[in-house]
């Protein structure tokens, strides 16, 4: 079974690939959040289907978005036959992966298509055609993959993208870290809002987010910039005025979680 990532060898190479050597089986595409499969007979692609959790697309806009993915882990199996025709094979294939190629390549949508889609804190006034109107209120609270699956991939992804770079929606990392229990240790100095935590923490919490955070502290509903500290493992550094504002004391147990 051929394996690889699309990381290392992108989908419309991989896909000329297995044309020209005329082989027949499925290539199957898992990224987070996503399914693809794409047929081949006898190096011809006569089907393609992209589904995320009910959605799901078939045939050339299949291709589109499947062009599209940066990354995904994927798997060759052999002599597998398709369920259905989708696609005619024969030159139009190459033709559309390159097509989508090139449009992918002017657009500036995150990698991960995980990423969750909200609009932004106080975010200024835009103005927005009516089509990036309607994509935007369908859009908030959900992933980039979810989102994609949909007729017209990429002019959807265009609209994306726009809203994006217009700063209307913004992608961040869906958050699943648990709460850490710390102790509250004053920090003397000048300043307010920053509190402080472990390195160790702090590096734990960036490996699994990987994007920038800040801290909610919990009962108190308060959200501070968070930075590393060495040497204080199990305990929350706060300055002396953040201390007043949030009438804590040295040794008060307070929850914290990062938050995006």
């Amino acid at each position: 079974m051929l394996e690889g990532n699309l990381a290392e060898f992108p989908f419309p190479s991989l896909v000329g690939a297995l044309m020209s050597a005329g082989r027949t089986g499925r290539l199957h595409i898992r990224p987070p959040f996503l399914e693809g499969q794409v047929y081949l007979r006898a190096g011809q692609v006569v089907h393609a289907q992209v589904q995320a959790g009910d959605k799901a697309l078939e045939g050339e806009e299949a291709l589109d978005l499947l062009v599209g993915l940066k990354r995904a882990p994927f798997a060759f199996e052999p002599e597998t036959l398709p369920p259905h025709t989708t696609l005619m094979g024969g030159l139009a294939v190459p033709a559309r992966l390159a097509e989508a190629q090139a449009a992918w390549k002017s657009l500036a949508l995150p990698a991960d298509w995980g990423y969750v889609l909200r609009l932004p804190a106080g975010g200024g006034e835009v103005e927005l055609s009516a089509e990036a109107l309607k994509v935007l209120a369908q859009v908030e609270g959900k992933r980039i993959a979810e989102v994609l699956v949909a007729p017209g991939v990429l002019r959807l992804a265009r609209i994306l993208h726009t809203l994006l770079q217009m700063g209307a929606l913004e992608a961040v990392p869906l958050v699943a870290v648990p709460p850490a229990s710390l102790l509250v240790l004053p920090i003397y100095g000048p300043g307010s809002g920053v509190a402080y935590v472990d390195e160790a923490l702090y590096a734990e919490w960036a490996r699994t987010i990987r994007h920038g955070f800040r801290l909610r502290l919990h009962p108190l509903g308060a959200v501070m910039e968070v930075r590393p500290r060495p040497n204080i493992p199990g305990r929350l550094g706060l300055l002396e005025e953040d201390l007043k504002r949030l009438r804590l004391r040295r040794g008060d147990k307070v929850e914290v979680v990062p938050e995006v």
